[in-house]
């Protein structure tokens, strides 16, 4: 990965847009103070993500030991066959009471899962119920994650955002720099989606390529 020199200026981490809330204005409508209302909402916010990935972990590691008639059902976001993947999903319902597509359909789950390999190298070998699978960073959440999910650098993008220890609209204009400089120079391969519907992401054209063409051969992941 190259280390792009700053070239674009601050977007989210700019005075323009930060005085859309003036700290002088805001309070709480129980006398707590500013510091304590704030530190309030990091320390329950981190815990959240924290426990949110803990049982992410669990949840994605008990889909992958799913086996009907010996045969292992592989792609956890994908189709396998009717037969499996119908046999899971009467399981699922049927028998556990739960629907899986609350998580598996276009969540932020499965943008979360895609690192999981990465993380933990023996993701399958261990048991997350009886050793632990630890968050990796301090500083990068999952909102860090879900913006650089489709890059093919994204490992690369958050030890730098976590080693320079980076919050994370301070990340986001990290990447607004990345992507600009590194379209100025292969062509215009990545787009900073910042949609009312989702979370900031970035768009990369060979992700989408190479997921159309999974749906049009009926692996979708």
């Amino acid at each position: 990965m190259k280390n792009y020199k700053k070239k674009y200026e601050d977007v989210y981490t700019s005075q323009r847009l930060l005085k859309k809330c003036n700290l002088e204005k805001v309070e709480t409508d129980n006398g707590i103070g500013l510091a304590e209302y704030s530190g309030m909402f990091i320390s329950v916010l981190g815990d959240y993500q924290k426990f949110l990935f803990d049982y992410w972990v669990k949840i994605y590691w008990l889909m992958r030991r799913f086996v009907y008639n010996g045969t292992k059902r592989t792609k956890i976001f994908g189709v396998n066959n009717h037969t499996i993947d119908g046999a899971f999903g009467t399981f699922m319902r049927g028998f556990v009471g739960y629907d899986n597509r609350f998580l598996t359909n276009r969540s932020l789950f499965t943008k979360i899962a895609s690192y999981f390999d990465s993380f933990f190298p023996d993701f399958d070998v261990n048991n997350p119920f009886e050793s632990k699978y630890d968050y990796p960073y301090k500083y990068m959440t999952l909102e860090c994650l879900f913006l650089v999910y489709q890059m093919p650098e994204r490992l690369e993008l958050l030890k730098v955002g976590e080693e320079r220890k980076m919050r994370y609209l301070q990340f986001c204009d990290y990447i607004i720099n990345y992507i600009g400089c590194y379209n100025d120079e292969h062509g215009e391969e990545y787009q900073l989606i910042n949609s009312k519907m989702s979370l900031f992401y970035v768009r990369s054209n060979k992700y989408y390529e190479y997921t159309f063409k999974k749906i049009k051969t009926g692996n979708v992941h």
